[in-house]
């Protein structure tokens, strides 16, 4: 499992912003988020077909939740998170 480095940016993203309201609910979410996505080490097929070859899991937090963009690298047995957003949101964060 490798987040890259917008993923990675994407968690803090998240946490942050919850965090300002309601600091128990920033950090059981980026658990949430954290622990569905280790789950795709056993099942790295797991998630939905995105675009470009790549997958998309997504993460149930009641009404709400989220979805990481990740490629599986099958010669590496390795998944690569590359983004995570909010559902509601219409696209992955770019990257800086």
């Amino acid at each position: 499992m490798i987040y890259a480095k917008a993923a990675f940016d994407d968690l803090c993203r998240i946490h942050e912003s919850l965090a300002e309201d309601d600091p128990t609910l920033a950090t059981n979410s980026v658990r949430l988020i954290r622990e569905s996505i280790r789950a795709l080490g056993d099942s790295p097929m797991a998630g939905r077909p995105a675009e470009a070859g790549l997958q998309e899991r997504t993460i149930s937090r009641g009404r709400t939740g989220y979805v990481a963009l990740y490629r599986f690298l099958e010669l590496d047995d390795t998944v690569l998170v590359l983004a995570i957003r909010h559902r509601r949101d219409a696209g992955y964060p770019v990257a800086n």
